[in-house]
């Protein structure tokens, strides 16, 4: 009985941490394209491509710090990966976005969109990945002055790793 309603629990609070992380990330990405759509008008996405290539950038950032270490917790991978940058990048829109060019017969605004969204979301995750892999070697290095063990030089104890490999929570 206390197992079960532990789970249950642990399910609400997790819910929890997606809808917090989600409402925050819907609040920036309508924040930051309105300004977007203020400053550089609404003839072309550029609000939803600056949003998703943004939300590649720090999703692989994140993942490659969180992958490294455990200061991300699987509750903060919740919030920040699945609720947040859930809510803060939209496929959804640069499908609308991509519809309406080709709809109002810009072929070639639609394909360069299209393109620019895959390729740029490609290279920013690219580019998070290859800064968060640089942010974890330098502090190996600079923490493996008489660490002999890589669970011990990374901080992760048998009871955390056991837990986290446990909790694949996204």
């Amino acid at each position: 009985m206390v197992s079960v309603v532990h789970k249950e629990h642990l399910q609400l609070k997790r819910l929890l941490i997606v809808f917090c992380g989600g409402f925050l990330g819907t609040l920036v990405r309508y924040l930051l394209s309105h300004t977007i759509q203020g400053i550089l008008g609404t003839g072309w996405p550029y609000d939803i491509l600056l949003i998703n290539i943004t939300g590649a950038f720090v999703l692989a950032f994140l993942s490659t710090l969180a992958d490294a270490t455990v200061y991300v917790t699987p509750e903060r991978r919740l919030f920040l990966n699945v609720g947040f940058l859930g809510a803060y990048t939209t496929f959804s829109s640069l499908a609308l976005g991509d519809v309406n060019l080709f709809a109002n017969q810009k072929i070639w605004l639609a394909l360069l969109y299209l393109a620019g969204s895959l390729l740029g979301g490609v290279l920013a995750a690219l580019t998070g990945q290859f800064w968060g892999y640089k942010i974890v070697q330098r502090v190996r290095a600079r923490q493996s002055i008489g660490v002999q063990d890589q669970d011990e030089l990374l901080g992760v104890h048998a009871s955390t790793q056991a837990l986290r490999d446990e909790e694949q929570l996204y």
